[in-house]
């Protein structure tokens, strides 16, 4: 179901060149195109969420895919800009429940000891989805065009729907239950007072910018930095995410050792989320690289620190926050701020290119705002998170 989410996002980003010839759209538009899934994604995260307690995984995840899917056919057949906004539109509607569907079902069916390694395996589903979803749809709009890249983009959603229903039991086993007192006296407030909170939030909004920007627009930025061809972006675009997939596994593991001799509640793992962050802001270089490998290069190690940072900046929350019980409703606050930020992305990319008639300074401006995130993490999350009253510990 990742794989299939992620590879129909990266799919509008390399057939993007040719919907904006197709509807005549500037870069600014093509921005406001790139999104437009966010739109809907963004304000339903949380009520997808609270369906999906209800009504179980087995038909949030054959509705959701069959509306995502649809969505991609919709967008194919679609001859006016309105009509393919909206078609991106139902698609975040669709795609809204996959991250929250996808913890369910590893919290139910993987054994505890195991399930770390359960959800590793399922967000890797992100970069497996942008790297053969952008080499499958480069080859297949360079050779049929866009609309019939989409159309079997969303015939194999079906598939994977009538598959999800077969393979998945009526019956689940039932999850560990919570405890009620704790959750009615559960209140967001303590978040919000937390100077520590606020520094993981910081932090997390300022790398998702960078990985919204490179998630929708890499395969443009490609093709006109290095002169390729449709084909031979979305080519490139798939050996980033590649490398990046092992660029991030090498620093998670690097970062785990180096922090095995301090204490983490005390907030150490501030000085990985710092370091990963500046690594991103490595990509302010690229402006000044003119050879295509040391492009790739600094490409590869920004994009594997995007998802390195994340994921330290994530279990950094882990660490400070006493009561783990909160730790759903802190991740979810954290990617409700981050998510915000990230629809900004693909629209200040397009309107910057308009204006400058280039991407060098968006790749300025990113890497500041990365280094002030990478400030924001060294200085405020210095003490452990306390909600239970009221009160920052």
């Amino acid at each position: 179901m990742c794989v299939i989410c992620y590879g129909d996002r990266a799919a509008l980003a390399v057939a993007l060149p040719e919907i904006i010839r197709e509807f005549h759209l500037t870069h600014g538009e093509a921005g406001l195109v790139l999104s437009s899934f966010l739109w809907s994604y963004f304000f339903l995260n949380l009520p997808s969420s609270i369906l999906l307690d209800r009504i179980g995984p087995r038909r949030v995840g054959f509705w959701a895919v069959g509306i995502w899917s649809a969505a991609m056919i919709q967008g194919a057949i679609a001859w006016t800009l309105p009509a393919f906004i909206l078609s991106r539109i139902v698609l975040g509607v669709g795609e809204s429940p996959t991250f929250a569907l996808g913890a369910t079902v590893m919290r139910k069916w993987a054994p505890p000891a195991q399930s770390g390694l359960a959800m590793t395996a399922f967000t890797s589903g992100i970069s497996i989805g942008l790297g053969l979803g952008a080499l499958a749809s480069g080859y297949l709009v360079s050779r049929f065009g866009w609309r019939p890249a989409f159309i079997l983009l969303g015939v194999i959603g079906f598939v994977w729907c009538t598959s999800w229903l077969a393979i998945y039991p009526a019956r689940s086993p039932q999850p560990v239950q919570q405890d009620h007192a704790k959750r009615r006296n559960f209140s967001i407030r303590p978040f919000f007072a937390s100077p520590s909170f606020w520094g993981v939030v910081v932090a997390q909004c300022c790398v998702n910018y960078a990985n919204f920007l490179m998630m929708s627009w890499l395969p443009v930025i490609l093709g006109q930095k290095m002169h390729l061809s449709l084909f031979d972006a979305s080519w490139y675009t798939a050996c980033c995410y590649a490398g990046a997939v092992i660029v991030s596994l090498a620093a998670g593991k690097a970062g785990e050792r180096f922090l095995s001799g301090y204490g983490l509640q005390s907030g150490a793992r501030r000085y990985m989320v710092a370091f990963c962050l500046v690594m991103v802001a490595s990509v302010g270089l690229l402006p000044f690289l003119q050879s295509v490998p040391a492009s790739m290069i600094c490409l590869i190690v920004s994009m594997g620190f995007v998802t390195a940072g994340s994921g330290a900046n994530m279990a950094l929350l882990a660490d400070l926050l006493i009561q783990h019980e909160s730790l759903g409703a802190a991740n979810g606050l954290v990617l409700t701020f981050s998510n915000g930020v990230g629809i900004l992305a693909p629209i200040m990319t397009g309107y910057i290119r308009q204006i400058t008639g280039s991407f060098q300074d968006v790749f300025f401006m990113v890497a500041c705002v990365l280094v002030a995130g990478a400030i924001a993490a060294m200085l405020l999350p210095r003490r452990v998170i306390a909600v239970s009253n009221g009160a920052e510990s």
